[in-house]
This record gives C-alpha cells, structure tokens and sequence, in this order.
C-alpha cells in the first residue's frame, strides 16, 4: 500500500510495518523532506529509475523480499543510487555486507532521528551531485554530437548511458565516421577523465613489447586500439588473457576502447581477430552509420563545421545559398563526416569544392587564394583533404584546385608527408 506523497518526493521509504512508515514520515515532513513510502519493495523498484532524483530507505527484513535483494535491484536500476539499509542489532554484520554490496550506509534499530536526518543529508547531497553531473554529460553528448537522425539520436542514449560505466567497448564505422572522435568524447565524459587517454595504432605497433608499453601508458584511463586484428595473433592472446585477468581480480586499471572499419565477427571467421581479444572488447558495441545514412544531419553539421572553420580564421559566417545546400545532400560522403568537415572549411576560406564537381569561388570570398590563407587553417585543409584522398597528392591537388607542385611545397611548409596518410599508417 501507498502512503500519501508528494509529487516532488526525494526519499523513498521500504518497510513493511505502516506505523514504522508513519512515523518516518512524519519526521521528515517536519525535517523539510518530501517523503514517499510503501509497504511493497516491488512498487518501490517500479518508481525508479535513472532519472529519479532521490534516495532510498529500506528494511533489511521484509516478507515479500527482504531488503538485499532490493538492493540488488536498485543497483541494477541505477548503480549511483544512494540506498540506506535499517537493520535490527542482531543484524550488524549482514548490514556492513550490504555497504560493501554497494549500498549507501546503514542505521540500526531503534532508530535515532538525528542519525537518519544526518545521513540523509549525506546521501541527498551525493545524488545531487550525481545528477548534475549527469545533466552536464547530457548537454555536452547534445553540444557535440549534432543531428536528429534516429541513429544519432541511438547513439546518444548509449553514450548518456556508457558515461555512467566504465565498459570496454568496440566502435565499429567507416573512416571518417567518427569513431575517435566518440572515443574522445567517451574519455571526457568517463569517472577517468583526469587520466590519459591513449592511442594505440596497431597497424604501425603491433608487438607485444609496444603494446605492453601503451598499458602502461594509458593506466588509469582510456586505451584506444586503431585497428586491433592488425596486432600479432599472439599478442591478441596475451592482450585479451591479460584484461580479462585484470578484471576478474578486480584491478581494472584501465578502459578499452578498440576502433573497426570492419565487421569483428568477420575478423574472427577470418582468423584475424583471435577469440580471447574479441570476447573481452565486446561487452559493448556500437556501429556508426555513414554520412549517407543519416541524410538529415548532413545540413546540421555542415553548418556547425562552417561556424567552426569561419570562428578559428576570425571570419564571419557566409551565408549558403539553398541550392548549394541540395547538392550537399545528394552528395554520397565516400570520407564521411571528415569529408564534409573538410568540405565546410574550405566553404569557409571561400573555396566551395565538392569531390567531382567544378571549382567556384563565391564573390567577394574568392579575392584570397589557397596559399594567402592563415597558415594554421591552410594546414588543416591540406591535411584533411590528404585525409580523403589517403595520401594521394594528385587527386588532392585537383581537389584543392592548386597545381600538384604547389600542393608539393605547401605540404613541405607544414612539414607533411603523404605516406603518413596512407591506410595503415
């Protein structure tokens, strides 16, 4: 049975005796809190969730299911939730099991008020926290990931949902879909965002001595494996044996987060992705539609990337005529978001270019070529448009609309080399 609540309840209140109920009720009332109480632990977890913002109070001892399998339950609702266990004086060692179970604190019977209201205070506050933190994730996964596809808005939710994990995880897309990007974002939104985060291309590194020596670097943070079936067979073993080992123990000193172009499972059929290294990384994965499959984000982010290149060269935004517009979304992004990135940066310096169309340089716009531009963003658009082209100097030339000599000694300027664009390098 349901006592009377407030709609704005903040403690949820578990026992099975109603006079027990009431009277907890009754002090917190008084103490300033909206307490809402039941004699049923199954309509308690079905008025949980992530989203609750309160804590909970419960019994150790209750008929229809005592007070650590509640808790349990909780935790798998919500691992953060603060849960206060009330035990019997008997009951003591089973209550300090409960805390190391993950529950908040405990109290023993018969009950101080002073005890609770302090403890509750405690318990509040932390879920405050937790929730405001939460929020801030929330709005930087919305401020960064731009889009309303219902894939973007998919990605979202398990990327809201991952920030409160500490998971290994495989992300699997195209180059040039985002995949590093969503490991950054992971990273900095992750309980070990003050610690390294580090990438292991295993393309150009695939030796146990190298990869033992990227665990070390990334301890206690986030370790990026580029291309992990590329590593040796043996070191996929020992890898894999050697954090799930970690784990078990529970000395996880880092998370994993391995990064494909191509299916793992087909990796694995192919024998190039060892079993041991597979099952360890793929507690959690996500798979990154291309550009082309989220049509709707194309014009969104075109415009966010144009408003980036246009801030960091101090220039104002142009505006974009519609038709331009059309061709960007019948445009198939074989580079993806880097391609449309790079198409937007030169859009902002004055160079509309599209791969296969004709050069055109809009107005006023037009008055600087490539090689009068701010040294720092010319890099940048040389380096992406490398990037598309994985290296192939005369394609980017033709691309960038420069002569393939003058690309040559821009490229010499910045002290680039296009073999270090290559696929695999």
């Amino acid at each position: 049975m349901l006592l009377p609540h407030n709609r704005q309840a903040n403690v949820l209140l578990v026992d099975d005796d109603e006079d027990v109920l009431e009277s907890y009720c009754h002090l917190l009332r008084l103490s300033g809190y909206q307490p809402r109480a039941t004699t049923s632990p199954h309509e308690a977890l079905a008025l949980l969730s992530q989203q609750w913002p309160g804590v909970v109070v419960s019994d150790i001892y209750m008929p229809a299911m005592n007070g650590m399998e509640l808790l349990d339950q909780v935790l798998e609702i919500d691992g953060d939730l603060p849960v206060i266990m009330i035990t019997g004086h008997g009951d003591i060692p089973l209550a300090v099991r409960a805390v190391k179970l993950g529950a908040f604190d405990f109290l023993e019977k018969p009950l101080n008020p002073q005890s609770l209201l302090d403890l509750l205070e405690r318990a509040c506050a932390q879920r405050s926290a937790i929730m405001t933190q939460r929020s801030e994730i929330r709005a930087t996964v919305e401020d960064e990931l731009i889009g309303t596809s219902p894939q973007l808005v998919a990605i979202r939710q398990q990327i809201n949902q991952l920030a409160q994990t500490d998971k290994d995880l495989m992300l699997e897309g195209a180059p040039g879909s985002g995949r590093y990007t969503l490991a950054q974002l992971l990273h900095r939104i992750s309980a070990r965002k003050a610690h390294p985060f580090h990438l292991h291309d295993c393309t150009s590194a695939c030796s146990l001595s190298e990869i033992q020596a990227s665990l070390i670097k990334a301890e206690q943070g986030t370790l990026v494996l580029q291309s992990p079936a590329r590593l040796t067979a043996e070191c996929q073993r020992w890898l894999g044996n050697h954090l799930l080992e970690q784990e078990r123990r529970g000395e996880k000193l880092l998370r994993t987060i391995a990064l494909f172009e191509e299916s793992p499972e087909a990796l694995v059929e192919q024998q190039l992705l060892m079993p041991q290294l597979y099952y360890f990384l793929s507690q959690v994965r996500l798979k990154l539609p291309r550009l082309v499959e989220r049509s709707c984000d194309i014009i969104p982010l075109f415009r966010h990337f144009l408003r980036e290149g246009c801030k960091r060269i101090g220039k104002t935004v142009p505006a974009v005529d519609r038709a331009y517009l059309e061709t960007l979304k019948r445009h198939q992004w074989p580079g993806n978001i880097r391609e449309l990135r790079n198409v937007a940066e030169l859009y902002a310096v004055g160079i509309i270019k599209l791969a296969g169309s004709e050069r055109a340089i809009p107005g006023a716009n037009a008055k600087e070529p490539l090689d009068d531009l701010v040294d720092e963003f010319e890099r940048r658009v040389i380096e992406d448009t490398l990037f598309l082209f994985s290296g192939r100097v005369t394609e980017a030339a033709s691309y960038l609309g420069i002569p393939r000599k003058k690309l040559y000694l821009r490229m010499k300027k910045h002290g680039l080399d296009k073999d270090q664009f290559k696929p695999g390098s």
